[in-house]
C-alpha cells in the first residue's frame, strides 16, 4: 500500500481506502464475468495474455502509458465499458474523498 500510494501521491491509509472502495466493485464484476463461460474466458485469457506480474514487482510502471492501456483493457473485461468503469471510479472518489486522476 506504501508503494502504490507513493506512485499515486497518496498515503498508504489513502491507498488502502480507495482499494477497499473499489473491490465490492471488482469482485461483482469478476463475478458477472464468471457467470458465463465466454465471460470467464475472456477474462482469463485477458490476463493471462499480458506480463501482468511485471506491475507487481515494478510498482513504478503503474503510471506509464502502456500500463494504463493494460490497465483499461482488463477493466473494460471486468466491467463491460469504459464508462462503467469511469463510473466505479467516480463513486469510490466520492466515498474516499481520494481524487480521479483521468
Amino acid at each position: 500500500m506504501q508503494q502504490l500510494g507513493q506512485q499515486f501521491g497518496l498515503s498508504e491509509s489513502q491507498a488502502s481506502t480507495a482499494l477497499g472502495a473499489l473491490l465490492p466493485a471488482l469482485a461483482a464484476g469478476v463475478q458477472r464475468n464468471a457467470s458465463s463461460a465466454s465471460g470467464l474466458e475472456a477474462l482469463m485469457g485477458a490476463l493471462g495474455g499480458g506480463q501482468h506480474q511485471r506491475y507487481v514487482d515494478d510498482v513504478q510502471a503503474l503510471g506509464r502509458d502502456d500500463t494504463v492501456a493494460d490497465g483499461n483493457g482488463i477493466l473494460g473485461h471486468i466491467f463491460g465499458s469504459k464508462d462503467v468503469s469511469r463510473e466505479v471510479a467516480r463513486r469510490a472518489s466520492e466515498q474516499t474523498g481520494v481524487a480521479r486522476t483521468f
